[in-house]
């Protein structure tokens, strides 16, 4: 299902995408040029709903299912990957308000407000009476020109040392409000620019125990499937259609240039070649076959949550595994693409080089990195898996 109440209405978010493609892909070159989202476009985007899709009912969110969030996420990614980013960056790290207490949940959680920040664990915190004080600064703050708060992943010390807590070093997730954080901009990047992923660093920050989270071991507040979903398979949900979404734009752009483009000294049209045809046609079997897949995962684990069984070790690595996959697999399809538009595609005009950029850009991201592929291989050889998976 794709739809999700909104004022009391069934709204299918995925045709709100849609429809809001070509504004989306309207505003990608200023974007680019900005190295964030053009506000008149965030405008839209709080108008749309598609800033607070996950957030819960309870606190004026939409609360939408998984897999609507996936697939609306894709789309925008085909008209802008910038504004699919950004996008799932908010509905991901939006899910923080399930685990908070109720009253700073509503605090924090006022119409239009948006989370962001970098869960990394770079930051470091010592407890005070009622709370933390903490200090860290943190890269790939993507969406920080447009939040109301940011995140920052922070190892608890005692003193000099790391806190073990359960045999592993106490991690949590402060919470700060946007005016106790210093955005600092670095954004100069090949990819994915229009998502102002700007350092964010705090100093001696005050944050009270009820905005130091532990996500995937504190109790849920707001109990829901949406909510119960693994917690690093649901953070990688949130990033992994975006090569997808790139995918679909460089093979449609391909096609397009395919009908029209005459190579020199081929004396033929592009679609006409051999090469050309063996080539997309296997760059769309690479594509479609990887996204069938992660959507497979996706709502196998999703089914399982709906039914409150139990979701495994095994279930966990794979669908992260499922979500690197798909963006592995989506940069191949897309350097296909890219190859077969020759000397046209490197043109700042042609939206094949950008598709490029992007595309590279996102696979960087450690949750689609190769390495997701080791836990789930020791799953299916019947190996330990480490805690967190």
């Amino acid at each position: 299902m794709v739809t999700t109440m909104t004022g009391g209405k069934t709204t299918d978010m995925l045709a709100v995408a849609r429809e809001l493609g070509p504004t989306v892909r309207g505003f990608a070159d200023e974007a680019e040029r900005m190295r964030q989202c053009p506000p008149a476009l965030v405008e839209i985007l709080h108008e749309s709903r598609l800033l607070d899709m996950m957030i819960p009912r309870a606190y004026g969110g939409l609360e939408a299912t998984i897999p609507t969030m996936v697939r609306v996420l894709e789309e925008l990614a085909i008209h802008d990957a910038s504004v699919g980013w950004i996008v799932g960056i908010a509905n991901g790290t939006g899910v923080i308000s399930a685990s908070m207490p109720e009253a700073t949940a509503r605090a924090l959680f006022t119409p239009r407000a948006v989370a962001g920040g970098a869960q990394a664990p770079y930051g470091r915190a010592v407890e005070v009476d009622g709370g933390f004080r903490v200090t860290g600064r943190w890269p790939f703050a993507s969406g920080c020109t447009h939040c109301t708060m940011l995140v920052g992943g922070s190892l608890v010390t005692d003193g000099a040392a790391p806190r073990v807590t359960g045999g592993m070093p106490e991690y949590r997730l402060a919470v700060f409000p946007i005016d106790e954080v210093d955005i600092i901009d670095t954004w100069h990047v090949a990819g994915l620019r229009g998502t102002g992923s700007r350092d964010m660093a705090v100093h001696d920050v005050f944050v009270p125990h009820d905005r130091m989270l532990s996500l995937g071991r504190d109790t849920l507040v707001v109990d829901s499937p949406t909510y119960r979903y693994p917690v690093l398979g649901y953070l990688a949900l949130t990033i992994a259609p975006i090569p997808l979404g790139i995918a679909r734009r460089a093979l449609d752009e391909l096609v397009a240039l395919a009908e029209g483009k005459t190579p020199m000294g081929i004396g033929s049209k592009l679609r006409e070649r051999s090469l050309t045809q063996y080539e997309i046609a296997r760059a769309e079997a690479i594509l479609r076959s990887a996204r069938a897949w992660l959507y497979e995962v996706m709502d196998e684990i999703w089914e399982k949550v709906l039914r409150d069984d139990e979701v495994t070790a095994k279930d966990r690595a794979l669908v992260r595994m499922a979500c690197a996959h798909a963006a592995l697999e989506s940069l191949r399809a897309t350097e296909i693409a890219y190859t077969l538009g020759g000397g046209s595609a490197i043109y700042e005009s042609n939206a094949l080089q950008r598709c490029m950029r992007d595309a590279h850009a996102a696979t960087q991201h450690v949750m689609l990195a190769p390495t997701n592929y080791e836990p789930a291989g020791k799953a299916i050889l019947g190996l330990d898996l480490p805690p967190m998976v």
